[in-house]
């Protein structure tokens, strides 16, 4: 885990040295509805995502780079799953505040129920697409995201992904 740690902090450090009149950092939080699919037939879960984040303007305004930093609760009904997610997200900007989002994210499960322990993956990897709105004079931001699993998280041949819509809020500090 402190290899992880200490590789994010080094890529947000080499962005930072590259544009650092155009780097804004930030934290955010908000509601994770998850569930996994496939063989594990169960109910959603709803629970909480917490964070940092770093937003890169590129040479044209209307691209950014935003890499992101979350704590993760997530799983079905009464499988609870806790993931450290590391996103890639590209924004773009057709009109001032608003952008659309999409990109890599990578997960490390840190904890768990017992049958999640004992039954998944510990890494995961997958894609996010979403829709953010900025209030940019006051540094407030929301965004709508969906983010859907690729890897298959089962062990002992199960097939099953994680995939979750989320809902959050967050602030730049510009």
């Amino acid at each position: 885990m402190k290899t992880f740690f200490i590789s994010a902090i080094i890529l947000l450090s080499a962005f930072s040295v590259h544009a650092q009149k155009d780097v804004v950092f930030g934290i955010k939080a908000g509601l994770n509805f998850s569930k996994f699919g496939k063989d594990v037939d169960a109910d959603g879960r709803t629970s909480l995502f917490i964070g940092g984040l770093a937003d890169i303007t590129l040479d044209n305004e209307q691209f950014h780079i935003q890499p992101e930093i979350l704590y993760s609760s997530e799983g079905s009904e009464d499988l609870e799953a806790n993931f450290i997610r590391v996103l890639g997200v590209g924004k773009y900007y057709p009109m001032d505040e608003l952008s659309l989002e999409a990109g890599p994210q990578f997960g490390f499960l840190i904890s768990g129920d017992e049958a999640v322990e004992d039954n998944a993956k510990s890494f995961d990897y997958g894609l996010t697409f979403g829709v953010g709105y900025e209030l940019s004079d006051i540094g407030l931001l929301f965004n709508l995201r969906y983010n859907v699993g690729i890897a298959n998280l089962g062990e002992n041949d199960v097939d099953t992904n994680m995939s979750s819509f989320q809902l959050g809020v967050g602030y730049k500090f510009y």
